[in-house]
């Protein structure tokens, strides 16, 4: 094996090792998604007076067993882009994504250099 290709195939796999550890340490999210100031604010409490109106009204969450869970508003590393634009592009499959075509990259440099040392005689 080359240098150019064992450098860029333990590149490869660096990458890979480090976006499946990325995602197994931020929770294991089926997308990715970042902290968003909507949801601190949405699970926030209540204030005593709109808590009060809202159990006036039978929409308070005192004695509702199917309340909504709250979201965390956190980041998470998911197998999938949570979305298109920059920022939820990252996924572990867009990683894998750029570790393949760092393999085929030294595939590439190596075999081009193979060539053109047999072509000079270089090489037996």
């Amino acid at each position: 094996m080359t240098r150019p290709l064992w450098i860029a195939q333990t590149a490869a796999l660096a990458i890979a090792l480090a976006a499946v550890a990325v995602w197994a340490a931020s929770g294991r999210e089926g997308f990715t998604r970042w902290p968003n100031a909507k949801l601190e604010a949405a699970d926030a409490p209540l204030a005593a007076d709109t808590a009060a109106l809202l159990d006036d009204i039978g929409l308070g969450e005192q004695g509702s067993p199917a309340s909504a869970a709250a979201l965390e508003s956190r980041f998470a590393l998911g197998l999938l882009p949570g979305g298109f634009d920059l920022k939820h592009l990252l996924s572990v499959l867009t990683l894998l994504m750029l570790a393949g075509a760092v393999s085929a990259f030294g595939l590439i440099i190596s075999r081009t250099a193979h060539g053109r040392n047999a072509l000079r005689g270089d090489h037996p």
